[in-house]
């Protein structure tokens, strides 16, 4: 128990977290997994290294666990634009996903299924 409360300093302390900074561009980093939504707003620290801001999860529901590997990646997107969007909005910022054949289905507008949140995912990433 005692190292889980290492890592909990570590990650709560400076120089990890830093306070945004509105003239510099933020930076989401999104991943997904078949259970959760994990999401990073981070900035450029100076040393080439992004510094956290503030992170995020998202536990996936029944239904969206059943979504395939794009639908989860695209959901994780709108998760972050959603819950970032204090920050976002207004400003120029990058997407880093580590799901490379997002950046193919980010420019065409593609139907898939799921509901009307899935068809948002893969429209809202092209503004």
């Amino acid at each position: 128990m005692k190292s889980l409360d290492v890592v909990k300093e570590k990650l709560a302390s400076a120089p990890i977290l830093v306070f945004r900074k509105w003239d510099v561009e933020f930076h989401v980093h999104v991943d997904a997994s078949c259970i959760v939504l994990g999401m990073v707003l981070t900035q450029d620290g100076g040393e080439g290294l992004d510094h956290p801001i503030v992170f995020a999860s998202c536990r996936l529901s029944k239904v969206e666990k059943k979504y395939s590997t794009n639908e989860h990646e695209g959901l994780a997107m709108v998760y972050a634009l959603h819950k970032y969007r204090h920050y976002l909005l207004g400003g120029h910022f990058k997407m880093y996903r580590n799901h490379s054949t997002l950046k193919y289905l980010v420019n065409k507008l593609v139907f898939v299924g799921g509901g009307p949140h899935m068809q948002v995912a893969l429209i809202i990433p092209r503004i």
